[in-house]
Order: structure tokens, then C-alpha cells, then sequence
């Protein structure tokens, strides 16, 4: 995956697949934080929120790597875990979009 070109334009594409991504998952977490605020009743739920708030960051800083050699695996892992739709990928090659279709079924 290492030896993988990117055009200019294909490099704009996935800038903005990448940032797409990022968005819808931040929104999910957005909405799960506001379903737990709502059902804090003590002071035990707010560290609740803290660790689902760390893990959460922690799985986001090792997931969200946007190198070129890397962006086949993120795009793959994102399309799986629903942050992404095929559709999304239009403007990378169809090669690019098999390999990231390939690494999807993978996991």
C-alpha cells in the first residue's frame, strides 16, 4: 500500500473523504454524550462520561491517520464501521475504491 500514487486531484478527494468521516463520527459521539448527560444521576455517571469520552478519543487519534500510505486502511476501516458509504469514495480511482472495498470486508 506503500507504492500507492495519488493524484492531485484524487489527494483533494480524500481530503475531503477524510474530513466527512471525522464529522459523522464526532456527531455520533455528540449525540451518545447528550443521551448520557441526560441520564446522570451521580456523581459515578459523570467518570462514566469521562471514560467514554477517553476511550473515544483514544480510538479516533489511532484510527484518523491521513498519510497516503496509510489511507486505504482508514478509508477500508471507516467504510466498515458505517462512517463512510461507498458513495463517498467517487473521485478515487476504481482501483483505490476495490482496495478500500477489499480492506472493509476484512474486518
Amino acid at each position: 500500500m506503500e507504492n500507492i500514487t495519488w493524484s492531485p486531484e484524487e489527494k483533494k478527494v480524500a481530503r475531503k473523504i477524510f474530513d466527512k468521516a471525522y464529522q459523522n463520527e464526532v456527531e455520533e459521539i455528540k449525540n451518545l454524550l447528550e443521551k448520557k448527560v441526560q441520564k446522570i444521576k451521580s456523581g459515578k455517571n459523570i467518570w462514566d462520561i469521562n471514560d467514554f469520552l477517553t476511550e473515544r478519543r483514544i480510538s479516533i487519534d489511532k484510527k484518523y491517520d491521513y498519510r497516503y500510505s496509510r489511507l486505504i486502511i482508514v478509508f477500508g476501516i471507516l467504510l466498515n464501521e458505517e462512517y463512510l458509504t461507498e458513495n463517498d469514495l467517487k473521485g478515487l480511482s476504481e482501483e483505490k475504491i476495490e482496495m478500500i472495498k477489499n480492506v472493509a470486508k476484512g474486518f
